[in-house]
Formats: structure tokens, C-alpha cells, sequence
């Protein structure tokens, strides 16, 4: 059976609508978003630390991404860290992309560990898989308000029926 479906954020409710081909259309309501654990969005690329969200403002010379765009350290107009110090000595600085200079396995190239709930390849997203589809974990494991997955939306799913 082809299956359109449709998720739509509507005030605090993620209502999903799959339309079918043969039948009429079924609405669903699921809980609120604040109850999939995102009060704030989504997007969270380090969800063991509540300092760590989009949005956060990056503490320049803390060696990590705070604000979950792939970069640790950059200056107020998101120009990259020039510190080509490596404190980790996984061989890359922060001026070469490191986004957390403190755990050698954390760098750009890096094998993604889903599951981790980290950004380990420094490109702003935590847990994708290997063909770099974004998470959709729903858990808010920091108390940030801010999941993983992009939004509550996708979080969710495209397919729950």
C-alpha cells in the first residue's frame, strides 16, 4: 500500500497525518513535543554535557564545541580557532577541525560511534550513521532540553504506522 505521510508541529503537538492511497486520511496525536524531551529543539551533539547545545555560546579556549556547529574555539563571526596546539595528540589541532581537543578518538575523519551520544567526527552531529543520516534519538540524557535527533519531529519518525 503507497503511504504519503506528512508530520506537521503544530503548537506543542506532533501531530502525524499518513494519507493513504486507498483510504482516508488518519490523524494521530502523540505527546508534546517537551514530553519527547525537546522544550529547546534539537540537534545536540554532546548529550553528557548540558553546556553543550546549539545555540550555546562558544567558550573560546575550553579545546570543545560548544555550540554544536563542528568547531571548538571559533570567535564570534565563526572565524575557526587558529590554536594548532594538540592537546590530545590525536594530530589535529583545533586550527585543523579538532572539535574537542581533549579525547584523542574525538576528531574530523572519525568513525561516528552511534550510541555514544557524542559528535565524535567533529561535523556537528551526534550518533548518524554511517551513511550520515541524522539520529533520531529522543532522549535529553543532559537535562539541556535539547535532544539529538534534528527536532521532535524527526525524532519521532516517518513511519511509526
Amino acid at each position: 500500500m503507497l503511504r504519503k505521510q506528512l508530520a506537521i508541529l503544530l503548537g506543542a503537538f506532533a501531530i502525524a497525518i499518513a494519507a493513504s492511497v486507498q483510504a482516508s486520511p488518519t490523524v494521530h496525536v502523540l505527546a508534546p513535543a517537551a514530553l519527547l524531551g525537546s522544550i529547546g529543539g534539537g540537534g545536540d551533539c554532546n548529550d553528557l554535557d548540558a553546556a553543550v547545545y546549539p545555540g550555546h555560546a562558544e567558550v573560546v579556549g575550553n579545546g570543545y564545541d560548544d555550540d554544536c556547529d563542528g568547531l571548538a574555539d571559533e570567535d564570534a563571526n565563526n572565524n575557526p580557532s587558529g590554536d594548532v596546539s594538540d592537546l590530545d595528540g590525536d594530530t589535529f589541532s583545533l586550527a585543523n577541525g579538532d572539535c574537542n581537543d581533549h579525547v584523542p578518538s574525538i576528531h574530523p575523519g572519525a568513525t561516528e560511534i552511534v550510541g555514544n551520544y557524542v559528535d565524535d567526527d567533529c561535523d556537528g552531529l551526534a550518533d548518524e550513521d554511517a551513511a550520515n543520516h541524522p539520529s533520531n534519538d529522543s532522549a535529553d540524557r543532559d537535562g539541556d532540553h535539547v535532544i539529538i535527533a534534528p527536532d521532535a519531529i524527526f525524532a519521532w519518525g516517518f513511519d511509526p504506522f
